[in-house]
């Protein structure tokens, strides 16, 4: 039971410095950071469950990989919704369909995206010119793949 609950401590403790280490950025900006913070929440809770033989390594691991995917996957689909985005937006006071709209093209339109794309090194600015960087091509390969 020890050995659970410390997992379960480690899982809170590896979203909390997840959304630390985010500082506000988009998840796919920030996954760098997140994968630390996930791998020290993880480094540290291994000695413990080791040392009072909770869990084996190969379990924890196996079982921190899944619990990160599942993190990130639900993370992920919260943060891009813009049908929640829409709700939060509708939160403070009644609004028209139009309205709701030009409020959303205003916080989370192409300006914020371009931003978003130039904060996370994927492409860089030249002459008022998007251009796609090496690490925003790396990306592309990747996820070309898992189609």
């Amino acid at each position: 039971m020890t050995g659970l609950l410390l997992v379960a401590a480690a899982l809170l403790a590896a979203m909390i410095g997840s959304e630390l280490a985010l500082r506000g950025t988009k998840l796919q900006t920030g996954l760098g950071r997140v994968l630390v913070a996930w791998t020290v929440v993880w480094a540290a809770a291994l000695y413990p469950l080791l040392h009072y033989g909770a869990i084996g390594p190969i379990a924890l691991t196996l079982f921190w990989g899944g619990a990160f995917l599942s993190w990130f996957g639900v993370r992920s689909h919260v943060e891009s919704s813009i049908l929640l985005r829409m709700l939060y937006m509708l939160r403070k006071q009644p609004m028209t369909e139009a309205r709701v709209v030009e409020s959303y093209s205003a916080h989370f339109g192409h300006a914020s995206r371009i931003a978003e794309l130039l904060r996370g090194g994927m492409t860089t600015e030249s002459g008022g010119r998007q251009t796609i960087t090496t690490k925003g091509r790396a990306i592309l390969r990747i996820v070309s793949k898992l189609r």
